[in-house]
């Protein structure tokens, strides 16, 4: 063995150190996130692949041994600059309650501090198996909605194309042969989400150019989404055209993954024609390993990076630790016009997360129904809080209920002026459609706010100026007659100007409550 190979490999020894430590220790300090991140994992089958990530990562450098024992890892200090930037964002989104980017933000802080440990020759060199490493972020869900109208609006209009009446009704529509409505399940996004994952990987094994990997992604991208449509549209056809009897059952999805693997595997075997061979890593000459700063210099560079982790967790512990509430006084709101009866009908929230500050009723004035629905939080934390997708008026993958014409407005609170998101709530029941118009709002820190992102930063403004954690999630419902969207939104007004004020008050006098 050559006196530069066994330099080099002393190197390597102490960066395998530091890169263990990193992995280790960012772990151990933000336990919490890691543990989220495999629990998605281990909840979702659109995330199941987040646990070979990291063993594909590792196997794709293993794969590049035989030339990275030629080159000496420098380390530097100047990416822990860029885990400092993360270490922040990853403190405001946890704060926030905002998952999505708090375990991004912690899979990038591992990026970044592997490329402090391994230096600026090396990261470039496994620049694509140190970026796969963010496919382990069950990142995605926000494109369902949209994705579920494309598919919708693909179908529909294929169906026609064909000669085939049909009519739609937002995510609903029907043929001559039976009904049909699109589900999350339907929405294309595990099958987006698996080619993404597999393009990027067949990218870096396959070439070496940037512009062909950047393509052949954008391609592995695009594609799912119009093969979900023509999977959509083939399997209403498969069922029209059997009856109803074929593809109207979990058949209908093993149909659709083996068109999706079809495609998969035509895509690949295209991409197969314009392969390229990687070309060999620069080595380095002797005397410049030679001269190298001292192996240990990696672990100091990867402590460094650890104690910037950990002081954004202790930074999260002391901001976010509050006193518990205790919940007396809460109770519906009583109005000389608006009056308490007996429920009437199904609860206005579909789903909600848990929480022992709950109000619901419906409310009559001069024969006019106004339901209200409220989730209080007074110490918001991860899977307790008023901003979160559980937190809906519909039932996930229900065919019976969906959300239709969104709008903002501004509206009157009795004691504000602020916006609320309006949207006409469908519910089928037996061939039978009854319509709500409906206002949905967030109450956070007192401040009443129509959008997630603006609640999400209130909140953490609300945290680190005022001390508060409280927010809830506000509802509420009216018969849609008609069309008439007028007539309803004025009841609406009447009933948040008059019964608003005291369901406000009650949070605040529970928040006062304090042990």
């Amino acid at each position: 063995m050559s006196h530069q190979l066994k330099n080099n490999l002393v190197h390597w020894r102490y960066a395998g150190i530091g890169l263990l430590l990193i992995f280790g220790g960012l772990v151990l300090s933000m336990f919490s996130t890691a543990e989220s991140i495999v629990e998605v994992w281990s909840e979702s089958r659109t995330y199941n692949h987040g646990f070979v990530i990291l063993p594909i990562t590792l196997w794709l450098i293993w794969q590049k041994r035989g030339e990275l024992v030629k080159v000496v890892p420098e380390p530097v200090f100047l990416p822990l600059l860029v885990v400092a930037v993360l270490a922040c964002f990853w403190l405001l989104s946890r704060l926030a309650g905002i998952q999505i980017t708090e375990q991004f933000a912690f899979v990038c802080m591992l990026i970044a501090m592997s490329m402090s440990v391994l230096g600026w020759r090396l990261s470039m060199y496994l620049a694509f198996p140190l970026l796969f490493l963010v496919f382990a972020v069950p990142m995605g869900e926000e494109l369902v909605p949209p994705m579920m109208d494309f598919t919708a609006f693909f179908t529909v209009e294929a169906i026609r194309l064909t000669g085939i009446p049909v009519y739609r009704e937002g995510l609903w529509f029907v043929l001559p042969s039976g009904n049909w409505s699109v589900v999350e399940a339907c929405s294309g996004i595990r099958y987006i989400i698996a080619s993404i994952t597999l393009g990027f990987l067949y990218a870096y094994i396959s070439y070496h150019t940037l512009w062909k990997r950047l393509l052949f992604i954008l391609l592995s991208a695009l594609l799912p989404v119009v093969a979900n449509g023509l999977r959509a549209y083939g399997i209403v056809m498969i069922g029209h055209l059997s009856g109803m009897e074929l593809a109207v059952g979990v058949d209908h999805l093993v149909y659709g993954w083996v068109f999706f693997g079809i495609v998969m595997l035509l895509l690949f075997w295209i991409g197969g024609f314009w392969s390229e061979e990687h070309p060999p890593i620069k080595v380095q000459s002797y005397a410049k390993a030679h001269t190298a700063r001292h192996p240990s210099y990696a672990i100091v560079v990867a402590a460094v990076g650890l104690l910037v982790a950990v002081g954004a967790q202790a930074a999260f512990l002391k901001l976010s630790a509050t006193k518990p509430v205790a919940g007396e006084r809460w109770q519906l709101p009583v109005t000389d016009n608006w009056k308490l009866t007996e429920p009437s009908g199904e609860q206005l929230a579909a789903t909600y997360q848990p929480t022992d500050f709950v109000l619901h009723g419906d409310f009559l004035h001069e024969g006019e129904n106004v339901t209200l629905f409220v989730a209080f939080y007074p110490n918001q934390r991860q899977g307790y809080e008023a901003v979160a997708k559980k937190n809906s008026l519909v039932r996930p993958d229900s065919s019976e209920m969906q959300l239709q014409d969104k709008r903002t407005l501004r509206t009157d609170f009795g004691t504000d002026v602020a916006e609320v998101n309006q949207q006409v709530l469908v519910r089928r029941s037996g061939g039978k459609y009854e319509r709500l118009l409906v206002w949905q709002w967030f109450r956070i820190a007192g401040k009443e706010l129509n959008g997630p992102y603006a609640a999400k930063l209130h909140e953490i403004r609300a945290r680190i100026t005022k001390g508060r954690s409280d927010g809830a999630w506000i509802a509420v419902g009216t018969p849609l007659e008609a069309e008439d969207y007028e007539v309803a939104s004025v009841r609406l007004q009447s009933f948040v100007r008059e019964v608003y004020p005291g369901v406000a008050r009650a949070m605040d006098d529970a928040l006062t409550l304090q042990r």
